[in-house]
């Protein structure tokens, strides 16, 4: 699974991190919030940033401390919520998807998901005729996405809070 984009859906205006399997056709959308989805933005962006933010903090110390952020792996949707993990060396820490995802681009760690939450809760998009690009296939991936709402998957959808 990679990093495919953010996005904010036209029905409720609540940003979808949208992740992209690397060698299929299914995608994940987990609904995050304002604040996550600018994190992973600015991460993005790379601009130097006078007042770094919370995630920008973390890498730093986590650098200061000789440790590297190996993986983000989301491993479980109950209800609707996404739980992830960050792999830092030995250890492995539960943490929001958003914040995972922005810390895992800040420092180039490997973004990853289940199979079995990717079977739950994947949305597969499977490349259309040999003359349709695959811009024409975002497109309506991404005007499907515009009619959803995260009630649509669960009525608790979200990343909501970690254990």
């Amino acid at each position: 699974m990679i990093f495919s984009e953010v996005r904010v859906t036209g029905v409720a205006d609540t940003p979808v991190l949208l992740l992209r399997e690397a060698r299929g056709d299914r995608y994940l959308p987990v609904w995050i919030s304002a604040a996550g989805a600018n994190a992973i933005l600015s991460a993005l962006e790379d601009a130097p940033d006078e007042h770094p933010a919370s995630h920008d903090l973390i890498v730093a110390l986590l650098a200061a401390l000789g440790a590297v952020v190996d993986e983000v792996r989301i491993i479980d949707v109950v209800e609707g919520i996404f739980t992830a993990q960050m792999r830092v060396g030995e250890a492995t820490v539960a943490c929001r998807v958003s914040d995972g995802v922005a810390v895992a681009l800040r420092c180039a760690a490997a973004i990853s998901v289940s199979e079995s939450v990717l079977d739950r809760a994947g949305t597969l998009v499977r490349p259309g005729d040999p003359g349709e690009g695959s811009d024409a296939q975002m497109e309506q991936f991404r005007a499907f996405l515009d009619t959803l709402r995260p009630e649509d998957f669960d009525p608790g959808a979200g990343e909501g809070p970690q254990p």
